[in-house]
């Protein structure tokens, strides 16, 4: 190779980084925007599934989208009324606590002189105004937390529409430009679309079973945590056991030490009986990432967009890995993205 082209190979490297970091900031900047709208396409390949599968049951086109929007909107109203009304009852049961709260503050009011907390200013009173100050911060901000979730749902309604037309384009476009990849493009969409549909039934199987059996050892709210804890098993590995660790305190702080390793006992077997036993049973491709991948990308995507970013980690480093892996020249990317190769190490 002369000194040219290895100029113009480096060049074209650096060109390329470039366009990344500019692309990155670019994502960054609108992320208030880009972030609910990937939530949505991520929506609508969830119920574009059922979609297809109630056509593949033999009814039509629009009895499909029919049902299927009917189920949308039910999981919609559910979702309000189950964050709405954990609210109203956590906001009954607040005075309760604040008075807990300040018999306790008596045990631990050495240690708290000792780090240069007077225990004195931590009266019931000002416990209530603190908090009060709080909710009202809340109420003012509410639109701009549910803007987003609207942006969400119109969104997520619109693509429904579009959703089995807008495939065939994409096929189209595939197929015309570059029509060796188009078996392995729909190949590998179908295995993360299918990755994506059986990770999704999973954690509502743990969120279900979290919340029975916080429901069955008396934890308050056990509706709502069990939602918490169906969100963050998109969070690979660490989000279950981050979700349980508030009704775990509830429980100690209301029933007992007991109680809390009850729940924690109880929601440790179910995480084990659906990532152990019912996920494997569903699918035999795993999540092919490598875990300090999923690590990083939980870093990454959250700092490119958010809160959202988190919980979307994996589905979008799995896109990136299925686009990666459609050209010759990024293949390797897609691999070093992937698990460990079993066996000798070579690449199969």
């Amino acid at each position: 190779m002369n000194p040219a082209q290895s100029l113009s190979k480096v060049s074209g490297i650096l060109i390329t980084l470039a366009a990344a970091i500019i692309l990155l900031a670019g994502i960054q900047a609108a992320s208030s925007i880009l972030g609910p709208f990937i939530l949505s396409v991520y929506l609508t390949l969830i119920f574009g599934t059922l979609l297809h599968w109630f056509e593949r049951k033999g009814l039509s086109t629009r009895s499909a989208l029919i049902l299927t929007l009917i189920i949308f909107f039910a999981i919609i109203a559910v979702f309000i009324v189950t964050i709405a009304g954990s609210f109203i009852q956590a906001m009954s049961d607040l005075p309760g606590y604040l008075e807990k709260i300040e018999g306790s503050l008596e045990i631990f009011s050495p240690f708290l002189i000792s780090i240069g907390i007077d225990p004195a200013i931590l009266t019931f009173q000002n416990l209530i105004q603190t908090f009060s100050a709080e909710i009202r911060g809340l109420i003012s901000n509410l639109w701009d937390i549910a803007s987003p979730l609207v942006l969400v749902f119109l969104t997520t309604l619109f693509l429904l529409f579009e959703a089995k037309g807008f495939s065939h384009k994409l096929q189209i476009i595939i197929g015309e430009h570059r029509p060796g990849d188009l078996n392995r493009f729909i190949d590998l969409a179908q295995k993360n679309i299918g990755y994506l549909v059986i990770r999704t039934e999973v954690n509502l199987a743990t969120g279900i079973g979290t919340a029975v059996i916080l429901s069955i050892l008396g934890v308050k709210y056990a509706i709502f945590w069990g939602f918490l804890a169906f969100l963050l098993g998109f969070v690979p590995n660490i989000g279950f056991w981050i979700a349980i660790v508030p009704p775990m305190l509830l429980a100690w702080f209301d029933l007992g030490p007991l109680q809390a390793l009850l729940v924690l006992a109880g929601c440790g077997l179910v995480d084990f009986l659906s990532e152990y036993l019912l996920f494997p049973h569903f699918t035999a491709r795993g999540l092919e990432l490598s875990t300090a991948v999923v690590f990083i990308s939980l870093f990454f995507w959250g700092w490119i967009l958010g809160g959202l970013g988190v919980l979307l980690a994996v589905p979008l480093t799995l896109c990136v890995q299925m686009v990666c892996e459609l050209s010759d020249e990024t293949r390797w990317i897609g691999y070093l993205l992937g698990p460990p190769p079993e066996g000798n190490g070579e690449k199969k």
